[in-house]
Order: structure tokens, then sequence, then C-alpha cells
């Protein structure tokens, strides 16, 4: 029950985040994908599964928010939640190096998905596509690694533990 509770709280965060104050820094050129980051995060945590769950049900929430193509953010988010849950089984989670990467790439495939649907003129608007997913990308992941730290200093469970979520202490 813990857990649906944390998924709804976090969901409910992201998306008013998404709405107002990431808006305006849209408004002005600045992209923070909030919805890559919340993915993410929560598949790191939780797996695979609560991953692709997540991310189905955020993108949803968010495709039914923004009055476009029903379907374009939950199915990116649903996919890339389930790669980052099944990635998080082999990979040493807790490095911020590791954080960065898996948010850099995460950023630039759902920019790439959801800015398709919103460019066009053809290849003349590959340079405004280019454009917003380096940008999202290098705003994005950065912040995602500065965001999943500090979360770490207010959860109680330390980190995201390493694959398997086995200890090599003993």
């Amino acid at each position: 029950m813990r857990v649906v509770g944390a998924f709804l709280l976090a969901a409910l965060v992201t998306l008013v985040m998404r709405s107002t104050v990431l808006a305006g820094l849209a408004a002005r050129g600045i992209v923070v994908d909030v919805l890559v980051l919340a993915t993410v995060a929560w598949s790191l945590r939780q797996r695979d599964a609560w991953g692709a769950t997540f991310g189905f049900v955020l993108g949803l929430a968010a495709d039914l928010d923004a009055s476009h193509w029903l379907g374009r953010h939950a199915l990116a988010l649903t996919l890339l939640g389930y790669g980052v849950g099944r990635l998080s089984n082999t990979l040493v989670r807790d490095s911020p190096l590791t954080q960065l990467l898996l948010l850099a790439i995460a950023t630039a495939l759902h920019q790439v998905w959801t800015s398709a649907f919103d460019a066009s003129g053809g290849v003349a608007g590959l340079g405004w596509l280019a454009g917003r997913v380096v940008l999202a990308t290098v705003t994005t992941a950065p912040l995602g690694v500065l965001v999943l730290l500090l979360s770490q200093l207010f959860v109680r469970r330390r980190g995201y533990g390493n694959a398997s979520g086995s200890s090599t202490t003993g």
C-alpha cells in the first residue's frame, strides 16, 4: 500500500510541476523533461514492472493534460520505464555517472519521439528538432542527477542499491 501511495504522490507532484513551474521555463526556451526524470528515478528504485506502470500512468495523464495525440507520452514513458527498470538489475544504480547516462539517453529518446509529432517542414525542421533534443538532454540529465542525490538525503532507505538488490557487506 505504501508503494501505491508513493506512486500516486510522485505522479501528482510531477504533473503539477510540469503544468506550473516548468511550463514557464519552457515558454522561455528552457526544456526540463520532468516526465523522464520521474520515470527514470521510479524505475531505478522499483524495477521494470513498476517502472513501466509508472511511465504509462504518468504519460497518459500528461497526454490528457496537454490536449494532443493521446498516447504519445504514454508509449514512450512505458518503454523507457521498462527499459531502465530492466537495466537497473545489472547496473550500479547509486553511481551518479550511471544516473547521468540513463537520464541523458532516456531524455534524448523521449524528446526525439515527442518532438517528432511537433516538427513540421520536413528536412528544414531537423535543426529545430536537434536543438530541442540537445537542450532538453543538457538541462534534464545534470538536474536529474542533482535531484536524485538530494533525494537520497531525505529517504530512509539509502540509495538505490546495487544490481539485483544484493549486498556485498558481510
